[in-house]
């Protein structure tokens, strides 16, 4: 008696594995675009450190080709947040500093706060203090965009097995066969 995982085998068809395929395809998809344009919030407290941060970016971190326009994007990003929060403030005091920034720009941020290198003691405070406050934010983004990328990659780990399966469904046993025979 056929065990019952032959018996399912044995019943799926190559049109059965390039549905699941495609079906996984989009899932990936979505899931993608979902993650791209997801935004993470970080609350930079005070309108004063949007501006520390992007005087950071401007005079501490060192740009080249490949990072240039992330740079750039992330600059425009906070600039356009720190305009907002100031025009909210200006009506309500209490209007809070919190920040929605997409995965490339939180990603871009953690970077440049990272490779800081600059000097002076008054220096060295700001950047401490800007870092407590927003830091733990920040590396909580990157463990959520981590866990989506994780989800994404499994996706794309399942799409390469079933493209396998359906290779090697499409591919005809007697020509297996024969290229076993050849290499023996």
């Amino acid at each position: 008696m056929a065990s019952k995982k032959t018996t399912e085998k044995a019943t799926v068809s190559v049109a059965d594995l390039q549905a699941l395929r495609a079906q996984l395809e989009q899932e990936a998809t979505e899931k993608q675009v979902e993650l791209a344009q997801r935004t993470y919030e970080v609350d930079f407290e005070t309108v004063e450190n949007i501006t520390r941060v992007l005087k950071h970016l401007n005079q501490d971190v060192t740009w080249n080709m490949k990072n240039a326009a992330v740079l750039i994007n992330l600059s425009d990003s906070l600039h356009e947040e720190k305009n907002r929060i100031s025009v909210e403030q200006k009506i309500n005091k209490e209007a809070p500093t919190t920040v929605a920034l997409r995965q490339v720009d939180i990603n871009t941020l953690y970077q440049s706060l990272t490779a800081v290198q600059s000097t002076g003691i008054e220096s060295a405070r700001l950047y401490v203090r800007l870092l407590t406050n927003i830091g733990s934010q920040i590396t909580t983004a990157m463990q959520a965009m981590a866990t989506a990328n994780q989800e994404i990659q499994s996706l794309h780990v399942e799409l390469a097995e079933l493209d396998a399966k359906i290779d090697q469904e499409e591919t005809p046993t007697e020509l297996v066969s024969n290229e076993a025979v050849e290499q023996a």
